[in-house]
């Protein structure tokens, strides 16, 4: 087996330095987004403890690391105390005026590993 050649070798250093390099430049984009996910997020809370009776709302999942975050990444909300009949229609109404799919997860309906997740969230 030979040695990689000097110029192989500098070929895989620029390919490394491009990736961080892109790298770099996607979590400063997640960074703004997960800005722009959080204000809407409050907004979201604030709209459901007034228009649908919602008593508390936290927020877990991607949104709060932007390590973890994607261009797909959705606004996570566990919801306390929204009625069973007005889940699709508050999901629907929270979805508009903004390009970020909301998930509204009433706790009474979360899975255990969900709850774990919950349990690490913010409360807005």
């Amino acid at each position: 087996m030979s040695l990689p050649t000097l110029e192989t070798k500098q070929a895989i250093i620029q390919r490394i330095q491009q990736a961080h390099a892109q790298r770099q430049t996607f979590l400063a984009q997640m960074r703004d987004r997960q800005k722009q996910a959080l204000e809407i997020a409050q907004q979201i809370s604030d709209r459901l403890k007034t228009e649908f009776g919602v008593q508390k709302v936290i927020l877990f999942g991607s949104l709060l690391n932007p390590e973890h975050m994607d261009f797909e990444s959705d606004i996570d909300l566990a919801v306390w105390g929204l009625p069973a009949q007005s889940l699709y229609r508050a999901g629907a109404t929270m979805e508009e005026g903004h390009n970020f799919p909301v998930d509204l997860v009433p706790i009474e309906q979360a899975k255990p590993h969900i709850q774990e997740a919950i349990a690490k969230g913010v409360e807005l």
